[in-house]
Parts: C-alpha cells; sequence; structure tokens
C-alpha cells in the first residue's frame, strides 16, 4: 500500500454522506476537477476510487460490491479492495483508492495538487 500524498487538495463532497443516493445507484459516479471518480458504501462506511478498472478500463460504476467489500468488476470480474485498491484477485492490477476525510461540515475527498 501506497503512503498517502502530503501534497493533497480537499474537495467538500458532501454535507451528510447519509443524504447521498445510494438507493437508487449502489456505486455514484462523480467528477472533480476533470477527474471522473466512484464512490460506494459499504457497512455504513464510504469509499473513494478511480472510475475505471485498471485492466481493460471498464466503467467500475456498472460493477458491484460483492460481500466481502470488494468493487467486482462489470467486464472479467477482477475485484478490488474498496479501503486500498489492491487486486483481490491475482491479476496483478490495483486501483486507486482515494481518502476520505469526515469534518464537522461534512465528507471531504483528498486529490492530488
Amino acid at each position: 500500500m501506497s503512503t498517502i500524498p502530503k501534497e493533497l487538495e480537499w474537495y467538500l463532497l458532501t454535507g451528510d454522506p447519509s443524504n447521498l443516493p445510494w438507493d437508487q445507484q449502489p456505486i455514484l459516479s462523480i467528477t472533480i476537477n476533470d477527474r471522473s471518480i466512484c464512490l460506494a458504501q459499504f457497512e455504513g462506511k464510504v469509499f473513494a476510487f478511480q472510475s475505471r478498472c485498471p485492466h481493460a478500463g471498464a466503467p467500475l460504476k456498472d460493477g458491484y460490491i460483492d460481500a466481502k467489500g470488494n468493487i467486482v468488476c462489470p467486464f472479467h470480474h477482477y475485484k478490488f479492495c474498496l479501503s486500498n485498491g489492491r487486486n483481490c484477485t491475482g491479476q496483478g492490477y490495483d486501483m486507486r483508492a482515494y481518502p476520505l476525510e469526515m469534518r464537522p461540515d461534512g465528507l471531504y475527498i483528498g486529490l492530488r495538487k
């Protein structure tokens, strides 16, 4: 697992993560500064990660979260850990996971400057 870069720019995602439309779409796709990012919720915790599978570029918003809390690619069913982005199926591709921080005024995502 790589360390979080010291130079992050933090963006407010929402004042209250429970207000996000999880019932309509379990994996949300958002754009911040021209970056497409996915958000998912598992066991009450929110995770942020790259929007495309690092293997074949499939849109991860069309995948699903398995019972262990991994995002599963809709094309080849590669699995990635939501918390650190590591590949769980042994193919050698890792996805980028973004740090999230809950602050008094809401949920923030950290992106490299």
